[in-house]
């Protein structure tokens, strides 16, 4: 029985979707999921070109997860329909994706893109639109924008972020002071320098 138990990560209920038969371990489904996530990761930054040519709407979001995960899980990219431990209600995820998008079209122009950065990948966390991989899909979602505009991607921290340590618990620590308004501490993991 695969075990979902990390600070900050979704449980899943039902590992039907799993598309890989023999995973028993959290382990190898970890090991699985990073070697899909690495060859989306390289799909879109192997050329520099490529990611100049992305429009960051809801389209490529869903494309995004199912780059990541489509591998693994049978339903990667599509929204939840169930209520999960965070994230809105699933009857209101493509309209606040919508209205998301909407607002980073504004932001680019109107503000710094560390506020940007930030506010960008905290709504797609509060928003929760996956079963999983959210947190995971949200920053290569951001390093990818960074990326078209010309910007360095995150480091998000110094530790693998997907594993239980101080790196993981500073993140999920970081976007709590949002959920109160503080984005500080936020950006401030985000962007160290």
């Amino acid at each position: 029985m695969i075990e979902f138990n990390k600070e900050g990560e979704t449980p899943l209920d039902d590992i039907s979707g799993l598309k890989i038969k023999g995973i028993c371990t959290r382990r190898q489904l970890d090991e699985l999921e990073a070697s899909s996530i690495l060859e989306a990761f390289l799909k879109y930054t192997l050329n520099a070109e490529q990611v100049k040519n992305i429009t960051f709407d809801t389209v490529f979001l869903e494309q995004l997860h199912i780059d990541m995960f489509g591998n693994v899980w049978s339903w990667a990219g599509d929204f939840r329909t169930t209520q999960t431990s965070i994230g809105i209600e699933a009857l209101n995820i493509r309209q606040a994706l919508y209205r998301l998008m909407d607002d980073l079209r504004f932001w680019e122009t109107e503000w710094d893109y560390k506020d940007t950065a930030t506010r960008l990948h905290y709504s797609l966390v509060k928003i929760h639109p996956f079963l999983n991989g959210n947190g995971r899909c949200g920053r290569l979602f951001t390093d990818l924008w960074l990326l078209s505009i010309d910007e360095e991607m995150l480091e998000w921290g110094s530790d693998d972020i997907n594993t239980e340590n101080e790196t993981r618990k500073e993140y999920i620590s970081a976007l709590q002071a949002v959920d109160s308004g503080d984005y500080k501490k936020l950006k401030q993991f985000m962007f160290p320098k």
